[in-house]
């Protein structure tokens, strides 16, 4: 019998719709959220303690979806207190990054790219939140609608421990790519607003400092792997779509084409190479076809 036949599957449905998933999503279950969990469970085991897992993702392959419906599966199925905290809930404030983008680099106003997070309150955040005797985190809450860091009193507040640990983003677990070339431009905005290497050179230490840094506290790495840059350009235009569906009036600094292609240029470099080093040495990795199914999983333990 399949696990969606059972009352954990049923439970796992109703949240499935409650998200505005189609019903083909319903694949998803046994072909990527079960053996997730199962691995949450095996790390944990193997710890005998609170594990933390990075989960990498590019934009638009679904991580929080995927987090959104792991919590309760895998708390149902193992009893596995699990939490997740993103990169993106570390964007600096937008004032910050004007300070950046006014003294550095103008780039610096747009979030994304290493060197636009609080990586240190990232790490105290994960430490807290993985203390087996349990401590209080405070997690601000960033509106990309606004561009900016929400006001202290909307943070929220967790308390350990937790079993699990998930910390989501874009570009988490990539390594310090020193090996690669960061002088030769890969798009038009590299070529014409970064001639001078000013804003790459930044991002280059910052990945290879306080990023690495923020990375080591990973005990496991999952990733969520796209067919290519092109498809994640596509998938990111779809969730830009949703944010202006969804805010309307609101949505002041939600993008059109052209704002989202410029916007998409600062992520290229360091996308692509994610797609490229981290299938070799993430512990848990789901390679996902254009039309967002599974093509397969390959573990620590196996490949299906």
């Amino acid at each position: 019998m399949s696990i969606l036949e059972t009352d954990i599957g049923q439970r796992w449905n109703r949240q499935r719709q409650r998200l505005g998933l189609p019903e083909s999503a319903t694949r998803l279950l046994d072909q990527l959220h079960l053996p997730f969990t199962e691995s949450l469970q095996r790390w944990h085991q193997r710890k005998s303690g609170p594990v933390v897992v990075g989960l990498q993702g590019c934009q638009g392959a679904g991580k929080s979806t995927l987090c959104d419906l792991v919590v309760p599966l895998a708390k149902e199925l193992f009893d596995l207190k699990v939490v997740v905290v993103a990169l993106d809930d570390v964007y600096l404030p937008l004032q910050q990054r004007q300070h950046l983008a006014d003294q550095d680099h103008p780039l610096w106003i747009t979030r994304g790219v290493p060197g636009t997070h609080d990586t240190e309150l990232a790490i105290e955040i994960i430490r807290a939140l993985s203390d087996p005797h349990g401590k209080t985190a405070t997690i601000p809450r960033f509106d990309k609608g606004i561009d900016d860091r929400l006001p202290g009193s909307m943070s929220s507040t967790l308390s350990g421990p937790f079993d699990v640990v998930i910390f989501e983003g874009w570009c988490t677990g990539l390594g310090p790519c020193s090996q690669f070339d960061w002088e030769t431009p890969v798009n038009r905005l590299e070529q014409i607003e970064d001639a001078e290497m000013g804003w790459r050179n930044r991002i280059r230490d910052q990945l290879a400092g306080p990023y690495q840094q923020l990375f080591q506290q990973f005990d496991q790495l999952a990733m969520l792997k796209v067919p290519s840059w092109e498809t994640v350009a596509v998938w990111r235009g779809q969730q830009e779509a949703r944010l202006r569906a969804d805010r309307g009036h609101d949505a002041s600094h939600s993008m059109d084409a052209a704002a989202l292609q410029r916007f998409l240029d600062h992520y290229e470099r360091l996308t692509r190479w994610t797609i490229e080093t981290l299938p070799a040495v993430a512990d848990f990795v789901a390679d996902i076809a254009e039309d967002r199914s599974i093509v397969s999983i390959q573990t620590d333990l196996q490949t299906r």
